[in-house]
């Protein structure tokens, strides 16, 4: 799983992670989201399904890429008791 803490959220409620991150996650075997002090964990499987929107982004320093857009729905559980199960 990779771990990644996110500082706002588009319009509220959306995480914007970027489309080589995805696949690094989809190889993990998952994906953390850390917003203030909320998580939200997605699975393999769900990365699967997310697509990159829009047009590519030129990067700073080199290459391009797109953003994935991720709705925010923090899980309730704590999330080091979930491994115990």
């Amino acid at each position: 799983m990779i771990k990644k803490t996110v500082t706002k959220l588009w319009q509220g409620k959306y995480c914007s992670i970027r489309d080589y991150e995805l696949t690094k996650a989809i190889k993990k075997g998952g994906l953390i989201l850390h917003y203030k002090e909320k998580h939200m964990v997605i699975s393999a499987d769900q990365l699967c399904q997310l697509k990159p929107t829009g047009k590519k982004i030129q990067s700073n320093y080199k290459g391009s890429y797109q953003l994935v857009d991720i709705l925010f729905k923090p899980d309730v559980d704590n999330l080091y008791q979930e491994n115990l199960f």
